[in-house]
């Protein structure tokens, strides 16, 4: 039985007696969580919602913690996601490279119930621990018992470099600039500021260190690099199924896999990068073990 996400069935609190689990996603912007999020929610027993803030909202009083109306409210943003196509089209393009909308996957359904309920938004949830007077132990015991669920997240990880140079694109307001260099296959190098790009760097890390805090208040918790589900899909997808312990048919698992994009994008190869500001980044990098495979070299940067 197919039932479609749809208002209509909004009090229909029994679609939700089966799910035990809440997904989650830390890390940062720009790095692939929204995929990532976007083909879970594909699958016959999983809803995503696409960037609800669910965390925030609570932090800041916007929402009770109940388990009827959080679940509700996820519903219904994951329902407006998919009716909206224009909307996700319209996020398609500026992501150059990929879709958010999987016609052959089960976008806006699910078959009988629901067992892990979720919200995308990686960046927020770890910018939740720039205050230290918040304590996400804490707030993840009360969902447990409100809600009656165990946590879950998943850290997508795309090449740090990418990452910082696609940040400090956009805080400078070179973002047009950018896309005309791709669009022309200009060999130039875009010159961002040494300090866009170590202020950049500066967050990075920072939310680093904020998504590690997130994930040891968590039940369980994956990292999934960007790489790896580029380079290798099905064994990665079948890692997230495995991870969030559901079933995924062959179909699905094959259907997913083909909407993995072909290959990066290296945002890093397109500005300049003075030498200071990368040996900088590579000393931090090889300090922690999250990013052993990365090394500016490798990307002849």
């Amino acid at each position: 039985v197919q039932l479609k996400k749809d208002h209509s069935l909004n009090t229909h609190n029994d679609i939700f007696n089966s799910v035990k689990k809440l997904l989650l996603f830390v890390g940062w912007p720009r790095s692939c969580h929204s995929f990532v999020g976007s083909i879970l929610d594909g699958h016959p027993h999983i809803l995503v919602a696409d960037e609800y803030f669910l965390m925030t909202k609570l932090r800041i009083g916007r929402l009770p913690i109940q388990r009827d109306i959080i679940f509700k409210a996820l519903y219904n943003s994951s329902t407006s996601s998919i009716k909206n196509a224009r909307s996700m089209r319209a996020r398609t393009e500026r992501m150059k490279g990929y879709s958010l909308l999987f016609e052959d996957l089960m976008q806006g359904q699910f078959e009988d119930h629901i067992d892990i309920i979720g919200d995308k938004a990686g960046a927020h949830v770890s910018m939740l621990l720039y205050d230290k007077t918040y304590n996400i132990s804490k707030t993840f015991g009360i969902l447990r018992k409100q809600l009656r669920v165990d946590i879950y997240v998943i850290r997508v990880v795309r090449n740090p470099y990418d990452n910082i140079a696609t940040d400090s694109v956009y805080h400078c307001g070179l973002v047009k600039a950018l896309k005309e260099m791709r669009s022309l296959e200009n060999t130039s190098l875009l010159q961002v500021p040494k300090t866009a790009l170590s202020g950049s760097a500066m967050g990075y890390f920072r939310l680093y260190f904020a998504s590690e805090k997130v994930k040891a208040a968590a039940d369980k918790t994956i990292d999934i690099h960007c790489s790896d589900l580029i380079n290798n899909p099905r064994e990665e997808i079948i890692k997230l199924c495995n991870f969030l312990e559901v079933q995924c048919s062959e179909d699905y698992i094959s259907k997913c896999a083909s909407h993995v994009f072909t290959e990066e994008s290296h945002t890093s190869k397109l500005i300049n990068w003075p030498p200071e500001v990368k040996e900088s980044i590579q000393s931090r990098l090889d300090s922690i073990p999250l990013f052993k495979a990365y090394n500016y070299k490798l990307l002849n940067l």
